[in-house]
């Protein structure tokens, strides 16, 4: 019956009763209807995230209270269900409670050395994350002297690969294929006016630039630089390189969300205006010096961007063949 009236409203699953405890929740404390975990997950798989008042997941729940069965018939669903999706993963396994406990760290706290060495096979699983008492999973285990922990520790600090944390470009990157077009619309706007802003104020530094006649003697050598000295122009050129070279990457990233085909033929464009970005910077620099390293900075970005530019390229004409 329970079934029959998920498959009118899933979203039934997320009703919250006391304590903020959904049937997700309920379900993960009674082993007996550990069979039903899937099927409610599979209606309705956002209900994963759910908190109680104390923030705790059902994943959270069947940890802390020693419930293996729906414990590991959650992690296998996670797994398979968030596949293609390492942000998602990343959040719930991830996940922390009021105290600021991980389910590792609760795994920890119970010493169960299955629940342990399952969640560390898991690769974004953050063994490294710390409670609001500033504990790791490793410290909360190591504080126990009830029971032996030989085990648990061992397992904890084997195969330590499975610990690397997730590339953030990644993360973000999964983020933004989360996001709603209309979200990234916005997004592509503020960034775009970012690019902009921060050309121009190269093209029209602060002060402005020296005036004169391009004709005019060596006498006149600072015709056309910054009337900024070195410390005030490297204080003004390397906050705006990087809020410029943040703008491209983010733009890059959210087109790459919405019209990935059409990367390729902008990339060369956003890639020649780089350039022209670098080569204003090193005309305006002063003195000479200043202006040899701007220009080792700016090829140096360049080619950072052209990197970047030659993955995506990559990836496009691999997706193409495909």
């Amino acid at each position: 019956m329970v079934i029959d009236f998920l498959s009118v409203d899933k979203d039934l699953i997320r009703v919250k009763g006391k304590g903020g405890f959904t049937v997700l929740h309920h379900v993960a404390l009674d082993e007996n209807y550990a069979h039903l975990l899937r099927r409610f997950l599979n209606f309705c798989p956002d209900c994963i995230f759910d908190l109680t008042v104390e923030r705790q997941t059902a994943l959270h729940i069947a940890a802390e209270k020693n419930k293996f069965e729906a414990f590991k018939a959650m992690l296998e669903w996670i797994q398979s269900a968030f596949e293609d999706d390492k942000c998602k993963r990343s959040k719930i396994l991830n996940s922390q409670d009021k105290d600021g406990n991980t389910v590792l760290h609760l795994t920890a706290s119970i010493n169960h050395p299955q629940m342990i060495k399952l969640l560390i096979e898991c690769e974004e699983v953050d063994k490294n994350k710390i409670n609001d008492r500033g504990f790791t999973a490793m410290d909360v285990l190591q504080r126990q002297t009830v029971a032996d922990n030989t085990e648990s520790v061992n397992i904890l600090n084997s195969n330590p690969l499975t610990f690397q944390k997730l590339s953030k470009l990644k993360l973000l990157t999964d983020e933004i294929k989360d996001m709603r077009e209309e979200t990234v619309g916005v997004l592509l706007i503020v960034f775009s006016l970012i690019l902009t802003m921060t050309y121009q104020g190269i093209l029209s530094p602060p002060g402005s630039i020296f005036q004169g006649d391009a004709t005019a003697t060596s006498s006149n050598h600072r015709t056309g630089k910054s009337v900024m000295n070195a410390t005030s122009f490297l204080l003004f050129y390397i906050p705006n390189g990087v809020a410029f070279l943040t703008s491209w990457v983010m733009t890059i990233l959210l087109l790459k969300s919405v019209a990935e085909s059409i990367i390729y033929f902008l990339s060369p464009i956003y890639l020649m205006v780089c350039f022209c970005y670098g080569v204003a910077l090193s005309t305006i620099a002063l003195p000479a010096n200043l202006s040899l390293v701007v220009i080792c900075i700016s090829i140096i970005i360049y080619y950072s961007l052209l990197f970047i530019w030659s993955g995506h390229h990559r990836g496009f004409r691999k997706k193409i063949k495909m």
